[in-house]
């Protein structure tokens, strides 16, 4: 009987509860053997009340946040396998199209490849004769000559039909349809075709015998032809682009001959540095450039009875500001690479870009 109202009690009372606190809990639970203080039967375990704190259902909400937020995350990981594997398609079929469009153009691309490299070889070739001065070797010089001549004559034979030395002159050349991609073939080939001269008539003024041409001045030659080179290079595409721009039967010929103007405004720019680079390397020729004081003979050396450039007497000895004394040609010819002494690298001369026969890479396309 006592049990039975003790039970009654404890159930009413876990009601009442729950009523009142909804956020406790009321749920019964097992004593564990350790809390209990006497030995109750089973049924007296029944009307122990488990009443817990909010913390601990603060807890329970927060382990289920955490699972939710758990969960949301782990949706992430199928978004990014999906997003790999998109990508990793797209990948492929890049390569796939470039594939496509290499053995569409293979001709075109041996032809391009053909054309850097001989321009690398002949390129590094001169700069190499020019630093061997009076050991220069002609044979060599002269093979690179007639090498780059067949090279100009073989390619304009086998595009023929297109007529590309017709850009030469500033003049179209026979096309089909002028398309973005035949633009750039017909400017690409036109400006290695210059390069290739340009190489040549470099070569032709290393070849002059010393007597004709002092080495001393032939950097300046050297940079007046690379600064003529260039001016003529930016002119070359002009007509192209703007046959291109001005004839698009689609569009309308104010936005035509608009791109058009927009285009000859931006090379009017680039005509002008050039137009004073040359001018600036032409006064460089008529123009002495004296990097010392010449020494007289009955002067003493400050720095041995040697040039320490060619290791022999000295030749027309100079002076520079740092006190180091060169033969005058030795010093011409090294400050056509360099801008500072031999001895102590002290700055002495300007920029010496272009005076080493080097020629510009750069492939001038607009």
């Amino acid at each position: 009987m006592a049990g039975l109202v003790e039970g009654g009690i404890g159930d009413n009372l876990n009601t009442v509860l729950r009523g009142i606190i909804p956020g406790l809990n009321t749920m019964d639970t097992p004593v564990h053997p350790s809390h209990s203080s006497d030995n109750r039967s089973p049924a007296n375990d029944s009307t122990i009340i488990d009443i817990s704190t909010d913390e601990g259902g603060g807890g329970d909400e927060g382990d289920t946040d955490q699972g939710g937020n758990g969960a949301g995350g782990g949706q992430t990981v199928p978004e990014m396998r999906g997003l790999r594997s998109i990508l990793d398609r797209t990948i492929l079929f890049i390569l796939l199209l470039a594939v496509k469009i290499l053995i569409d153009h293979r001709l075109g691309l041996f032809v391009v490849i053909g054309l850097v490299g001989t321009f690398f070889h002949h390129n590094g070739n001169l700069k190499q004769q020019v630093i061997l001065k009076a050991k220069r070797k002609i044979f060599s010089l002269i093979i690179m000559l007639v090498f780059l001549l067949f090279n100009i004559f073989f390619v304009y034979y086998i595009f023929s039909d297109q007529h590309l030395y017709r850009s030469l002159i500033f003049c179209q050349p026979v096309y089909e349809t002028m398309d973005f991609w035949m633009l750039l073939w017909i400017v690409g080939i036109t400006d290695f075709m210059i390069k290739y001269m340009t190489i040549a008539v470099k070569g032709i003024v290393t070849i002059l015998p010393r007597r004709c041409l002092s080495f001393k001045r032939r950097g300046k030659i050297y940079l007046l032809i690379e600064q003529f080179s260039q001016m003529y290079r930016t002119l070359t595409p002009m007509p192209i682009w703007i046959q291109y721009l001005s004839n698009d039967p689609e569009t309308h010929w104010s936005i035509n001959y608009g791109l058009v103007l927009l285009y000859v405004i931006f090379k009017a720019g680039s005509l002008i540095d050039k137009l004073k680079e040359v001018r600036a390397a032409t006064k460089g020729i008529c123009f002495d450039v004296q990097y010392g004081v010449h020494l007289s003979k009955g002067e003493p050396p400050v720095n041995g009875q040697a040039c320490p450039i060619c290791q022999d007497d000295y030749t027309d000895p100079i002076q520079l500001q740092c006190k180091h004394i060169f033969c005058d040609e030795c010093v011409s010819l090294w400050f056509d690479r360099e801008r500072t002494c031999p001895m102590c690298r002290a700055k002495v001369a300007d920029d010496p870009t272009w005076r080493d026969g080097n020629t510009s890479l750069y492939v001038h396309l607009f």
